[in-house]
């Protein structure tokens, strides 16, 4: 995500020399003064994660548990996708099982 002056860029375009560009290049957004940074990884509430995966879960638990990774999924305060544990989690999900996690995010 382009960022400046501790403000996210949502649209608008970015004025460059004076002249208003709506959709800029990469370049007219450094020209400008935008930096890109990743955006921070998303994170979720474990008990609707448990909840939204259903009958799932059970799986899941069982595969963690082999991995040796259910300790310290199940000690984690919030899932990162970014974390190895809930990451072994993520790459078994199926299409809809990833969907039923959308109102599983955390937000701070």
């Amino acid at each position: 995500m382009w960022k400046k002056d501790g403000k996210t860029y949502t649209g608008g375009g970015v004025v460059v020399d004076g002249v208003r560009h709506l959709a800029p290049t990469q370049e007219q957004f450094r020209e400008a003064g935008w930096t890109w940074t990743e955006p921070p990884p998303k994170r979720y509430i474990k008990l609707k994660v448990i909840r939204a995966l259903g009958e799932g879960w059970a799986d899941k638990r069982e595969e963690l548990e082999a991995a040796g990774l259910l300790d310290q999924f199940m000690a984690a305060a919030f899932l990162d996708e970014s974390d190895p544990a809930f990451a072994a989690v993520l790459a078994t999900l199926t299409e809809a099982e990833r969907e039923a996690l959308a109102g599983c995010e955390y937000d701070d």
